[in-house]
């Protein structure tokens, strides 16, 4: 069975048949034939859900985004984003799966124990290749469900078609707005909860989504409440 350790090494160009045979060709005959089988058989990956995988064993696994801290919840976003630059793919998936499978001990999270870090990243790596995908394609799932449906529009904005319409310079404005909102969207969000007390940011980091999402909900939904009654205002002031 491919362990996801291989499948980095197998994969880190994914249209590259040359460094896959030459991969395979460090390894001695018995291992090449060995991988050479697993290839056969674990490709294409069943990353299908599975609660009896030995994965759930040795890790604790996270898939429900309510069930995670803003920070760590941050850093996936940071990920699946592109804000976060890697080699490959496969070295992309590597990092998602550290935020989502943590140490088995572990009640709270926290990645500042590098030691620990080193500790469980070689157990991710170790790890049979599907269960890793069977997580990371269960929680991806749940958090398009979430974000899009559940809690649509509060983290994502919905666009505009109305934007062809605008001037140039408008558009230019928006541009820098757009660069800026980007830059700092999750600071100044912790920021907000915070009620811009730096010193209660890092209680912030590590609040449950499952109390800030319903927060940022009626946030977003009050601010747009308050700027259609501006609007409403505003209109009447001309009559």
């Amino acid at each position: 069975m491919i362990t996801f350790e291989e499948h980095i090494k197998l994969y880190s160009s994914r249209d590259n048949d040359k460094e896959i045979i030459g991969y395979l060709a460090t390894l001695s005959p018995e291992e090449r034939v060995k991988v050479s089988r697993s290839l056969m058989q674990d490709y294409p990956l069943d990353m299908s859900w599975n609660p009896q995988y030995e994965i759930h064993k040795n890790f604790n696994v996270c898939v429900d985004v309510m069930d995670l801290v803003l920070g760590q919840f941050i850093m996936i976003e940071q990920i699946i984003t592109g804000k976060t630059n890697f080699a490959n793919e496969a070295e992309n998936d590597l990092a998602l799966a550290k935020l989502l499978l943590r140490p088995k001990h572990q009640k709270h999270f926290d990645n500042e124990d590098e030691e620990q870090e080193v500790l469980n990243e070689k157990m991710i790596l170790s790890t049979p290749v599907k269960e890793v995908y069977s997580v990371l394609d269960k929680f991806l799932k749940i958090r398009d469900f979430v974000l899009f449906n559940q809690f649509k529009g509060v983290f994502y904005e919905i666009t505009d078609d109305d934007d062809d319409d605008e001037e140039e310079y408008e558009k230019e404005e928006l541009i820098g707005e757009a660069l800026f909102q980007s830059q700092w969207y999750w600071y100044s969000m912790v920021r907000m909860l915070a009620q811009e007390d730096v010193t209660k940011y890092n209680d912030i980091y590590m609040l449950k989504m499952s109390t800030v999402m319903p927060e940022m909900s009626y946030l977003a939904q009050k601010s747009k409440v308050d700027a259609a009654r501006e609007r409403k205002q505003q209109m009447s002031s001309k009559l």
